[in-house]
């Protein structure tokens, strides 16, 4: 008899990029290397009768001549869809006419694809350079870059980061209370957070003195707390609500300095308030600004007014 083997449900890995940024893709003219070559090659068929070698130094003559008398008919031209793009771990900013750019979260890009190849230049030699394609349910955006665009992660995970992206903060460390996914989440995640920490089923299940002595005394967490913070920050099990944004402002309220890595490992979490609250919990513990990153990536995915509630928390004290 063959036993089944369970498997359980993971989060994807986070993506391994911070971010990627891509001009407007060109699709070159070959009118100039064209007719050159042309006239080249035509030199050389009508001097054969000369020798081979006379030939052949009269069409490479002819050549570069014809190319340096016609480079201004040369160049290149936008190509179809051509954009300029960023991508961060939490989507795609595309530049548009107006000041502020269009933002396609996962779950809006249907397909990424990535293309290296070489490319000759007389000045620079042979180059790699990478052409980026990302396609919505509507449209066609085409960047490139120079160099190999690691984007490996993205293409196999895409449509895993969006699932993840779509799941609602949990106001609670078990995930079973989920904030309202159509109003900003941050007030009510941190409300509830404050809330749940006066209670004594928090003084229980993180081993806390009573909430007014904590009021009056930073102390360092008891092993409890550090661990059954760990273990939320830590879980990559998919549930109804992420409990992980919940538990980060939790382990910045008791001074759990022990789970900073726990932390930075969340700040390129493809949902932008988790990844916000964590680096904003590591903030708040004493990390370096270089090691958590800044709230300026995260902003164009944030809502209205949930960065500035995030950096005023920063500067509060915990509690």
């Amino acid at each position: 008899m063959v036993m089944g083997v369970a498997v359980v449900e993971v989060f994807a890995p986070s993506p391994d990029f911070r971010y990627v940024g891509l001009e407007p893709a060109q699709a070159r003219k070959l009118g100039v290397m064209g007719a050159a070559l042309g006239l080249g090659a035509g030199v050389a068929l009508a001097m054969s009768g000369t020798g081979l070698r006379h030939a052949v130094f009269a069409g490479a003559l002819a050549s570069l001549m014809s190319a340096l008398a016609l480079r201004g008919a040369g160049g290149t031209i936008p190509a179809p869809g051509g954009a300029r793009m960023g991508i961060v771990p939490w989507g795609v900013l595309v530049e548009t006419d107006d000041e502020t750019p269009r933002i396609l979260r996962w779950a809006a890009v249907r397909r990424v694809d990535v293309e290296t190849s070489r490319a000759f230049s007389l000045l620079a030699g042979t180059a790699l350079s990478s052409r980026v394609v990302v396609e919505t349910e509507h449209d066609r955006f085409v960047g490139e870059a120079l160099g190999v665009v690691q984007l490996e992660r993205l293409i196999e995970h895409l449509g895993a980061y969006a699932e993840e992206q779509s799941r609602p903060l949990a106001l609670d460390l078990e995930g079973t209370r989920a904030a309202e996914v159509s109003e900003p989440e941050c007030e009510a995640l941190l409300s509830s957070a404050y809330g749940w920490l006066d209670t004594a089923n928090a003084s229980t299940k993180l081993s806390l003195p009573p909430a007014g002595y904590r009021r009056t005394c930073a102390m360092a967490p008891s092993t409890q707390a550090i661990e059954v913070l760990r273990r939320v920050l830590r879980d990559r099990t998919p549930k109804t609500s992420d409990p992980r944004a919940f538990a980060a402002v939790v382990a910045a309220e008791v001074h759990a300095s022990a789970l900073a890595p726990e932390l930075i490992q969340l700040t390129q979490c493809p949902h932008p308030l988790v990844a916000a609250f964590a680096r904003q919990a590591a903030r708040k513990l004493g990390v370096a600004l270089a090691k958590t990153g800044t709230l300026d990536e995260l902003a164009p995915f944030l809502f209205e007014g949930e960065r500035a509630r995030l950096d005023a928390w920063v500067e509060s004290r915990p509690i």
